[in-house]
Order: C-alpha cells, then sequence, then structure tokens
C-alpha cells in the first residue's frame, strides 16, 4: 500500500478508489516478495503512462519469472506424488506378503 501511494505521488497519479486499491495489493501481496521488488522497481524505472499502473502493468515484469516457479512448482508435485505412490505400493506388496506368509 504503501509503496503504490509513494509511487501515485511521486508521479501526480490519482490514487484508485480505496476498495480497488486494496484489491490491486491484494493481488500483489501474493507474489513473492523478490518478484513484487522486481516489478515494483520496473515501473518506477519505465513505467511511462499518465495514468497509475495497474495490476497487469506489474505482472508484465515478472510473468515469466512467475511462469518458471509455478512449473517448478509442478514437477516437484509430480515426483512428491510418484514417491508417494511407490511408498504404497511397497507398503501394499508388504501387506500381501505378510498376509501370505501368515496363511490368510
Amino acid at each position: 500500500m504503501a509503496a503504490l501511494t509513494t509511487l501515485a505521488g511521486r508521479r501526480g497519479f490519482p490514487l484508485p478508489d480505496p476498495i480497488a486499491l486494496e484489491m490491486d495489493v491484494e493481488v500483489m501481496a501474493a507474489w513473492p516478495r523478490d518478484l513484487w521488488r522486481k516489478a515494483f522497481r520496473s515501473v518506477w524505472e519505465r513505467f511511462e503512462y499518465r495514468r497509475m499502473p495497474e495490476v497487469p502493468d506489474f505482472r508484465r515484469y515478472i510473468a515469466a519469472d512467475l511462469e518458471e516457479r509455478q512449473a517448478r512448482l509442478h514437477r516437484l508435485e509430480s515426483v512428491r506424488l510418484r514417491l508417494e505412490t511407490a511408498r504404497l505400493m511397497r507398503q501394499w506388496d508388504n501387506e500381501v506378503r505378510q498376509r501370505r506368509g501368515s496363511g490368510t
């Protein structure tokens, strides 16, 4: 919130209505801190329009980073699921062996 109000003051932009500003902050607060800082710095340095930048204006500078991190997260989740499947299969195999060994 402070960063956006500072940007607006520096550039002479009127702030959006309080609810819209709050929604912008909520969306951008979900981004990783380092990417938020990168996006803000890029807007501060490069944004040339005569209006208050909106969420997509900030996101444009970090879109590739966000996509890369999301892809990495999906790969990690896939590995986790494969490991969990292997663990369950081992567990089931052990249960079957125990049942066979006990004669049931």
